[in-house]
């Protein structure tokens, strides 16, 4: 070999030590401060109160459970032959009076303050065959989103015993969210649509989109920032009242897939959670990684069900039952 290309060769591999040397310092992560195991089988669906003092698993044997935390102790449980139906999804109100649980075309509304079942009643999209593919409960657990797999978005107001039907999307509803006021809704569907709209008309006040599905989505609606990512690695991360991009999130592989996302810090920084078991921490204003942390797996496909964060804390429940602390440093 000649002297140049020996030269040459050295500078390659001198360059690729250094490249590598920056990945292994992005991927060195804490363990979490603690970690329960609320449940032994995969989770279905799981929920954590905005304050991180309640926990919701609907196990894949369907046995439904509400804990408190952060002791981990059961609160209520139902067995798979409590309900009419398998269910699939659940959402908890913002006060955390009522737990809805749904089925392909079923829903069941709970009070988990007493532990009783209030209702059961079936829901029917514009479409016969439509199924339930997500929901979200408001503040006070007195109106329902129903967002189904033919793209439809069905809003009932307990109180006032108004039931409204909205065709908003073209695809499978995935996201569905209150504003504070109760007078708007946020959706995001397989139609790489999100909407912002009013709840009572269906009236679209803001639409965005990605080319595919959409995987991923945050709104800090205190702070106007939302961010939202698609199935093939395109993501946005904006001023919600400008459309004005305030970054891209920097990282080295050719693709990543977004899961969940939620803003922390009134804005200022940014959770996501792969489809595996890495959660990554983001700068906002300038979409740097500033920390990551690995769940523990007890099973094959371990990954994040939901996440909150409260008093210096990061907290996440896992598809496999597990919660986990995680605490959140200054991020420099």
């Amino acid at each position: 070999m000649s002297t140049l290309k020996r030269l040459c060769h050295l500078l390659s591999l001198a360059l690729l030590l250094v490249v590598l040397s920056g990945c292994s310092d992005k991927q060195t992560s804490q363990p979490p401060q603690s970690l329960k195991r609320l449940v032994e089988d995969n989770l279905v669906a799981g929920l954590l109160a905005e304050d991180a003092s309640l926990a919701v698993t609907l196990s894949r044997s369907r046995d439904l459970s509400v804990w408190n935390l952060p002791e981990g102790k059961q609160r209520f449980h139902w067995p798979a032959n409590a309900f009419e139906h398998p269910g699939y999804q659940l959402a908890l109100s913002g006060n955390k009076r009522y737990l809805a649980y749904g089925g392909k075309r079923q829903i069941t509304l709970i009070d988990i303050q007493q532990g009783n079942i209030q209702l059961t009643w079936q829901v029917n999209g514009f479409d016969d065959y439509a199924s339930i593919s997500t929901l979200a409960l408001n503040q006070s657990g007195s109106r329902i989103a129903i967002g189904m797999n033919e793209g439809s978005v069905i809003l009932v107001d307990f109180k006032a015993q108004q039931f409204s039907l909205f065709k908003q999307h073209d695809a499978e509803v995935a996201f569905l969210a209150f504003g504070a006021s109760d007078e708007r809704l946020l959706s995001a569907g397989h139609d790489g649509k999100v909407l912002w709209w009013v709840s009572g008309s269906g009236e679209i006040i803001k639409q965005l989109s990605l080319p595919q599905r959409i995987t991923s989505l945050a709104f800090d609606e205190a702070d106007r920032r939302l961010f939202f990512a698609d199935n093939l690695d395109n993501h946005q991360l904006l001023a919600f009242d400008t459309g004005e991009a305030l970054s891209e999130l920097s990282y080295f592989e050719r693709y990543r897939y977004f899961r969940r996302a939620r803003f922390i810090h009134r804005g200022d920084e940014l959770i996501t959670a792969t489809s595996k078991q890495t959660i990554f921490r983001w700068q906002v204003a300038t979409g740097k990684e500033l920390e990551r942390w690995q769940l523990t797996p007890f099973s094959m496909g371990t990954t994040v069900m939901d996440m909150v964060s409260y008093g210096g804390q990061l907290i996440t429940l896992s598809s496999d039952g597990a919660l986990e602390y995680w605490e959140l440093g200054s991020g420099n």
